[in-house]
């Protein structure tokens, strides 16, 4: 007797992040990402759907002119995310080092998904990689 296991794949009119255990950033934040495009006059880095001030502004929180209220995504000091989003501007990579559960997957999915519409574009490692590591990964 043969039994055939197939892979699991999405029903008709599923995407991959309707089968995830939550949504991907720019799925669960669509209207305050869209909200910000057409809001945002601003320059931006080549590759960039969200000028650095969109991208901040989305992560932080604030209310935008048409009175669209963005959630903040992370709370703490102003400083960090200004730092991350102007890393990123530039032609350097941005990693995010710490102790576990400070929310640097969490920062970087959304950082992800304002850049370039793409949370998933990261790379992670877990408590017991070495920061060597991840750079070999990243190159």
């Amino acid at each position: 007797m043969t039994v055939s296991v197939e892979p699991t794949t999405a029903q008709a009119g599923e995407t991959e992040s309707d089968q995830a255990l939550r949504p991907h950033a720019e799925d669960a934040f669509a209207h305050e990402l869209a909200a910000l495009a057409a809001q945002d006059d601003r320059p931006r880095p080549a590759r960039w759907r969200l000028s650095p001030w969109a991208v901040a502004t989305y992560l932080l929180g604030g209310a935008l002119p048409d009175g669209t209220v963005i959630t903040p995504k992370y709370v703490g000091p102003r400083r960090i995310v200004e730092v991350a989003v102007t890393t990123l501007a530039t032609d350097r990579a941005l990693l995010l080092l710490g102790v576990p559960g400070t929310a640097k997957t969490w920062v970087s999915e959304h950082l992800a998904a304002a850049v370039s519409g793409d949370s998933t574009l990261l790379v992670q490692g877990t408590a017991g990689t070495p920061e060597e590591a991840i750079r070999y990964g990243w190159n």
